[in-house]
């Protein structure tokens, strides 16, 4: 039976569930309707399921016409159809002054439907007969526009026999629902409810809304459901990797993530029903990717010492040499992200006697992210203190090589050619490595997981790490290290 899907078991018990269409779930407060087809038995759920089904349609189309304007019918030469339309929204037009009157009769009247359909039908019942709503007396002194005649069957149910397989929509009836837009042109309301997100965060989402809108096009944002969004789970499943291969599922994840926060935020603003678009879920990993490792590892102790006896330590050239030296000696010795050495101020902070980069407006990554960073006494003896003088008398940030500033992204491409070129050609050893190195320095130094992460910018989801956010005077020097020279 076609009707099976709107059947669903729960504790023994088989229950009724159907989504309402999205043109009346704001008039009737509500997106889905659940409710108990009284039996255990799944040959009879399936019976009832059907007969339920059939009445919620005529239900909803008896709603949909209350909801609607006064027709235009010139009262010459009226169909059928139009003149049951007609007939029936007259019926209804007292209950368009007040949803709140439309909300109450919904819910009764949906009890009552359920509560005939439990009935067991007798044997002349036949399912292909639409019932319509036991309706109020006609009020006195209207005219009467050949309105539906029902009849009372065994249980007490008003019925009507359909007339037409092809019942035609009535003419000059105006919708109270407003179209529904595109969900691409809502692009720019929802990108400045997120003021938070980065340029990289961003392009991110236009990149995933780029795949979905060569998917379903032009879709009004009311119309997309579910399987819209599986849709594009398959999409990203099977598509291919420029550089080879699957997508990763990494990949996956971010873009199918950034497509159900927007349907989320969607259902949130009213504009589309909620259908449980979260639980749409990604591609399991594959055995490849659950092994594998992080592309990028730390460097050992000979590949250090061989970076810092360089050319750019040891025989710095111009004014963009030496800064790169100190980009790479911070990164090495604070494990900062590249995006926070390229516009850390050139302004240092002391607490106490101890000198600290200060990152807190220029880290954004994570909530963790603004902090600031005690230098150690390698930096110090190298004489950062003195070059962050001469940075800031210019007006310069910490590592500025000139007037204009340089990107985190050009840094990123220097120094990694230059790694390759005076450590080792190893696509694992890049820039982001000397933060791995620092981690491994942390563990070493035996300073505690909370303290290395709120060093290291790491937001460890416990709730005592938000306590004592900023650095204090013994945390500066933990116990572990104190003693060594600064």
């Amino acid at each position: 039976m076609a009707c099976c899907s709107f059947v669903e078991r729960r504790r023994n018990r088989y229950y009724f569930r159907a989504r309402i269409p999205g043109d009346l779930c704001l008039a009737v407060g509500r997106t889905h309707v659940v409710a108990s087809l009284g039996t255990t038995d799944l040959r009879v759920a399936k019976i009832n399921s059907a007969r339920l089904f059939f009445l919620l349609a005529s239900f909803f189309e008896t709603i949909r016409l209350r909801m609607t304007h006064p027709l235009n019918i010139d009262g010459g030469d009226q169909r059928q159809a139009e003149m049951l339309a007609l007939g029936a929204f007259e019926l209804g037009r007292q209950f368009q002054v007040s949803v709140d009157q439309l909300k109450q009769e919904f819910d009764l009247k949906l009890k009552e439907l359920v509560r005939a359909v439990r009935t067991p039908p007798s044997a002349d019942d036949k399912i292909w007969e639409i019932p319509t709503l036991p309706l109020s007396p006609w009020p006195a002194g209207q005219p009467q526009h050949a309105a539906p005649m029902p009849f009372t069957d065994k249980q007490g149910f008003g019925r009507t026999i359909i007339l037409d397989q092809t019942a035609e929509k009535p003419t000059g009836i105006g919708s109270m629902t407003p179209p529904s837009p595109a969900w691409h042109t809502l692009r720019d309301g929802f990108l400045r409810d997120k003021p938070a997100l980065g340029k990289k965060a961003i392009w991110s989402y236009d990149q995933a809304f780029a795949y979905w809108t060569a998917l379903i096009g032009d879709k009004p944002i009311g119309d997309i459901r579910r399987p819209d969004v599986k849709l594009f789970a398959d999409f990203l499943r099977d598509r291919q990797n420029p550089r080879g291969g699957a997508l990763n599922q990494k990949t996956i994840v971010r873009s199918l993530g950034n497509v159900k926060t927007f349907m989320g935020w969607a259902v949130s603003a009213g504009m589309v029903v909620d259908d449980r678009f979260e639980t749409v879920q990604a591609r399991d990993m594959t055995a490849e990717e659950r092994m594998a490792e992080d592309p990028r590892r730390a460097f050992t102790a000979a590949e250090m010492s061989k970076l810092f006896e360089s050319s750019l330590f040891t025989n710095p050239g111009d004014q963009s040499e030496k800064a790169a030296g100190w980009f790479l000696a911070i990164a090495a010795l604070t494990g900062a992200r590249t995006e926070e050495i390229a516009q850390v101020p050139a302004e240092l902070v002391w607490i106490d006697n101890v000198c600290c980069l200060d990152f807190r407006k220029v880290g954004k990554k994570t909530r963790a992210a603004p902090r600031l960073v005690p230098l150690l006494g390698d930096l110090l003896n190298m004489g950062l203190v003195e070059w962050a003088g001469r940075q800031a008398a210019l007006g310069y940030t910490l590592v500025q090589p000139e007037t204009k500033p340089r990107t985190s992204a050009a840094w990123s491409k220097f120094l990694n050619r230059y790694i390759n070129d005076s450590v080792a050609d190893d696509p694992t050893l890049v820039l982001y490595s000397l933060r791995h190195s620092f981690r491994q320095m942390l563990r070493a130094g035996n300073i505690g997981d909370e303290l290395a992460d709120k060093i290291f910018a790491h937001s460890s989801g416990k709730v005592g790490a938000s306590y004592g956010r900023n650095l204090s005077p013994d945390e500066v020097i933990p116990p572990a290290i104190k003693g060594i020279d600064k």
